[in-house]
């Protein structure tokens, strides 16, 4: 009898508030960027402190984009609605407490598949993450300087939150009813518009010298040689002799490195010319070096691998000999075999071995 009367005990089911704050909690990071009224004194806590303490507070992990936020002021926070645009899963609303102007402001959440953003994660998804954040932005009417990472607490009590669905966007979902914006062609740019400016003239010089050679860096070097090259280039640039410019000395060598850690950093990350412009493989090409100095070092890195190769076939050669005749292979016998110093030997111990 007793077993028939006890029944099932039944889970009720979790709300979307509830999911969406336990999906908050696990996209902030451990340690995360948070601020109070100012926000550009912020300070680092740990994740449930600054969910519970603080007015604004970094959700989106660090080289991961879990969330799409979107700042708005003056704008009625339901322009979505109007717009056709997908409904945003959080509305947080409401203005500082040291505001001085009275007028609407929110941030809209929109909660999108987990896209990974750091300098080596894939280029096209994150350029498609932008390309969509830079549609909505303009249809939302939303601050186009806004980059975060702080934005309105969702979980603070002294904002008005409103949380409405826990569906998850994928990025297509978000880019329906969007055109695909057409690529800027450099034929098209005229140098005509370009100010009467030294770090104008080498920003757009050193640019369209990087378009060309990116994609062979990022094949084949690492990030920081990519940067030490760029700044060659633009130490080959920052000669501004015979060009019509009000001021013809050259730019020092603080704003010369501004103008390449710009340049480098984003044309690394952001960069992808479409494959089938000009010549098939002019892309591959290896790049061409314009200054002496990287001619020098072209060569000399040539040179190197030219003259291990060189050792190594001897190295080899000398290897086979000494085994046909039943000899030792000691790094003495094999110097004096290939007429090399023991010491050279000694350096491919790998090539011995195999």
């Amino acid at each position: 009898m007793l077993s028939e009367m006890i029944q099932p005990v039944l889970a009720a089911p979790v709300s979307a508030r509830e999911r969406l704050i336990k999906r908050l909690e696990t996209t902030t990071p451990q340690q995360t960027l948070c601020a109070q009224e100012d926000v550009t004194k912020s300070t680092y806590r740990y994740r449930f402190s600054a969910l519970q303490k603080y007015l604004h507070i970094q959700v989106n992990p660090i080289n991961t984009k879990c969330w799409l936020i979107f700042d708005l002021d003056g704008t009625d926070p339901f322009i979505w609605e109007d717009k056709l645009l997908p409904p945003p899963n959080i509305i947080v609303s409401g203005q500082g407490p040291k505001a001085k102007l009275q007028q609407i402001s929110a941030h809209l959440f929109y909660a999108i598949q987990n896209v990974p953003t750091s300098r080596n994660s894939r280029r096209k998804p994150i350029n498609f993450l932008n390309d969509i954040k830079r549609k909505m932005t303009s249809e939302l009417m939303a601050d186009n300087a806004y980059t975060g990472p702080l934005c309105k607490n969702p979980l603070h009590p002294f904002w008005k939150t409103s949380f409405l669905h826990d569906h998850e966007y994928n990025l297509n979902e978000l880019n329906d009813g969007f055109k695909r914006q057409e690529m800027y062609k450099r034929g098209d740019f005229d140098w005509d518009d370009v100010p009467d400016s030294r770090n104008c003239t080498v920003f757009h010089e050193l640019r369209f010298e990087a378009y060309r050679r990116v994609i062979f860096a990022r094949e084949n070097w690492s990030y920081e040689q990519w940067e030490q090259h760029l700044f060659q280039l633009a130490i080959y640039f920052n000669d501004f002799t015979g060009k019509d410019l009000s001021k013809t000395h050259q730019l020092p060598l603080n704003e010369l490195s501004s103008i390449v850690r710009s340049v480098s950093r984003w044309t690394w990350l952001n960069y992808n010319p479409p494959h089938n412009r000009g010549i098939a493989g002019l892309w591959n090409l290896p790049i061409q070096a314009i200054t002496q100095k990287l001619a020098q070092q072209e060569g000399a890195r040539y040179t190197h691998r030219t003259r291990q190769e060189k050792t190594k076939q001897q190295i080899l050669e000398a290897r086979s000999r000494l085994t046909k005749r039943g000899e030792r292979l000691t790094q003495i016998n094999l110097a004096k075999e290939s007429g090399l110093t023991r010491q050279t030997i000694a350096k491919y111990k790998d090539v011995i071995k195999c």
